[in-house]
């Protein structure tokens, strides 16, 4: 079992009108339990993104719940190391109004800031959203040499057997994709909670080389919706910002 302790000390002598001294320390555990936290994702640095104008400027992703556990008792620490005053990086939630684009029309839920040499040690429960999941049945005629494509892969039918080509489509790699398969039928369920991934007959592309009629049904079985609990971090410059970032979790 790991031991990880957590400390935060506040001095100040003027801020009150006695004299402040506060400190606090937590023996980091699992939810519920007296057993330390064993995991976490590394400290590490990272620079913002360079773009060149405060108008492209947009938030990134700096931890998905998707790839985490939901309410137990991850920890969360950031720190901006920029030592000039006036740069700051925002923290921020999907939340409930967090869309697939992050505009003021379609906001994320901010946290708060942290400026030059300000730090952040907080809770986060990681709860995913709703993965996206469809079915698409091969359907009519095909032929060797018809081919299908889907989310930038391409599939080629071994022959006339639509079993066949379910197989083959199911044992390709998609890159926003996972998939099983069932006789004729694969089924697609997205990597990461989204609501913008929808997939209807517009999403795959037939080739019909023999004029065979090659056909698909596709049908939505869950609609996707993207976690509330996502965290992103905006800078206010664009020519980048240092941050320190590490995941204490589950």
């Amino acid at each position: 079992m790991a031991t990880t302790t957590a400390t935060i000390t506040i001095n100040s002598t003027d801020l009150l009108t006695d004299e402040l001294s506060l400190a606090s320390t937590s023996t980091l555990t699992k939810a519920g339990t007296s057993t330390g936290v064993e995991q976490a994702s590394g400290l590490s640095r990272k620079e913002t993104a360079t773009v060149g104008s405060t108008a492209l400027i947009d938030s990134v992703v700096l931890y998905r719940a998707d790839d985490y556990t939901a309410d137990k008792a991850n920890k969360v620490y950031i720190k901006n190391t920029s030592v000039t005053a006036t740069e700051y990086i925002t923290v921020y939630l999907t939340g409930d109004r967090g869309g697939e684009t992050h505009t003021p029309a379609n906001a994320l839920t901010e946290l708060g800031r942290l400026y030059a040499g300000d730090w952040a040690f907080f809770p986060w429960n990681a709860t995913a959203g709703t993965k996206e999941v469809a079915t698409c049945e091969i359907t009519g005629t095909w032929a060797a040499g018809d081919s299908i494509e889907f989310d930038g892969v391409t599939i080629v039918s071994p022959g006339s057997g639509k079993n066949e080509l379910a197989t083959a489509m199911d044992a390709a790699h998609y890159p926003n994709w996972t998939t099983t398969v069932s006789t004729a039928t694969v089924s697609f369920t997205s990597r990461q909670s989204r609501a913008d991934l929808e997939i209807d007959t517009d999403e795959f592309t037939i080739v019909d080389l023999a004029g065979s009629n090659a056909t698909i049904t596709v049908a939505t079985g869950t609609d996707g919706k993207k976690s509330a609990s996502d965290i992103y971090i905006k800078p206010s410059v664009e020519t980048g910002i240092i941050y320190e970032y590490m995941l204490i979790h589950e």
